[in-house]
């Protein structure tokens, strides 16, 4: 008879133990969600830099050359487009340009939020550390 009280109880204690942690997987997973379905909320932007491939101005898109596939980046109003540090307007981008930027990736693609037209300028040699 302790023989099985001692079972029952390991196993009692099993099962509370399991079922904490299926509570709490399910807890992040709500938060997960409720932080995701937040107005404002808004993931980390990811930088980028590649050599245009093709340019669609009826869906303000561009796509980039990639090492193992090419992406494609969705241009909206608030994306902010620069050469030389100055506002340009998206038709600015034309294939064969070298662009960077950042962008954020949504499930239905790429969302540009900063694309800079040109190759990166060279830091002046007073700002390189010996």
């Amino acid at each position: 008879m302790k023989r099985f009280g001692l079972i029952g109880l390991g196993l009692v204690v099993v099962g509370m133990q399991l079922s904490s942690v299926a509570y709490a997987g399910e807890a992040k997973a709500v938060e997960t969600e409720k932080a995701a379905e937040k107005p404002g909320t808004a993931t980390r932007a990811i930088p980028f830099t590649g050599n245009v491939v093709a340019v669609d101005p009826m869906t303000h898109t561009f796509t980039l050359n990639g090492k193992a596939k090419e992406r494609m980046f969705k241009v909206n109003d608030q994306t902010e487009i620069l050469i030389d540090n100055k506002p340009v307007h998206f038709n600015s981008i034309a294939v064969g340009s070298i662009v960077r930027g950042q962008a954020v990736k949504h499930e239905d693609g790429w969302e540009a939020k900063k694309v800079s037209i040109g190759p990166k300028e060279p830091m002046p040699a007073s700002d390189v550390k010996k």
